[in-house]
């Protein structure tokens, strides 16, 4: 958050050496004109000290929308994506749903395995709840994807892992778009329970809060302008799970 002040510019410079020079002549012939004068210098440069509502950036609070009650997202609009997956390519044995969890199960190896949906979104407002465990796990909140199978996936991830967690990435394409720092995100972070990313996709203009603080504000023109939405179970030497219980939509027209 930054906070701006006001400096005393040339003007003020000026100022001060009249009232310099003419400070005897003040004193001698106009005592409460001086009086109100030097009040009202003191009173300028106290105000430069000073911070209103304007001057302070708010842009990192977390709008209403992403107010979850009972892990749901509140007010209208919002529609629930994972209450079956009927609208999903989603690989058995990795993923399931069960009581409305979205549970993904990879051991890793040569390739990724992304479960994603088959209906292409474009500007739109996302609430989830998501917990990882395992081993060096590693997945994401992907979106604006546009996958060849279910291992080759361009496009952004909402990133969730070590040293990844809060950064904007895109997979086969500019890699890193947005980081945000390891150390700040690991006292975001709570390991192996769940965990709250709200995203605002709109325009090239990507955003995410992690537990309510924002950590991804970026406007990345090189980046899909629509996509499926996807999360993703990472290869390599890992053991990655991935439980969702809350993915809530909703678009903006």
């Amino acid at each position: 958050m930054v906070m701006k002040t006001t400096r005393a510019g040339h003007g003020d410079f000026l100022f001060g050496n009249w009232v310099l020079k003419n400070v005897q002549s003040i004193i001698m012939n106009k005592i409460p004109a001086f009086l109100l004068i030097v009040c009202c210098f003191i009173s300028g440069c106290d105000n430069s000290k000073k911070t209103t509502a304007s001057n302070v950036d708010s842009g990192n609070v977390l709008p209403n929308e992403g107010k979850l009650i009972d892990d749901k997202p509140v007010g209208k609009g919002w529609v629930n994506l994972i209450s079956s997956l009927d609208d999903w390519n989603a690989e058995k044995p990795y993923w399931s749903l069960e009581n409305g969890i979205l549970h993904g199960d990879y051991n890793g190896g040569e390739f990724h395995n992304y479960a994603y949906t088959k209906t292409t979104y474009t500007n739109y407002e996302l609430n989830a709840v998501v917990r990882m465990s395992g081993r060096e796990a590693n997945s994401g909140v992907c979106i604006r994807i546009q996958p060849v199978n279910a291992d080759n996936v361009p496009g952004y991830q909402v990133d969730m892992g070590p040293g990844y967690w809060g950064c904007l990435w895109e997979e086969k394409r500019a890699g890193m778009v947005q980081q945000y720092p390891k150390d700040l995100a690991d006292k975001l972070v709570k390991a192996n329970d769940w965990n709250h990313y709200y995203i605002i996709a709109n325009g090239h203009h990507i955003q995410a809060w992690l537990n309510g603080v924002k950590t991804i504000d970026t406007v990345h023109t090189a980046g899909f302008s629509d996509g499926k939405i996807a999360f993703q179970l990472c290869h390599g030497d890992k053991h990655t799970v991935v439980d969702v219980k809350t993915l809530s939509i909703k678009i903006i027209k």
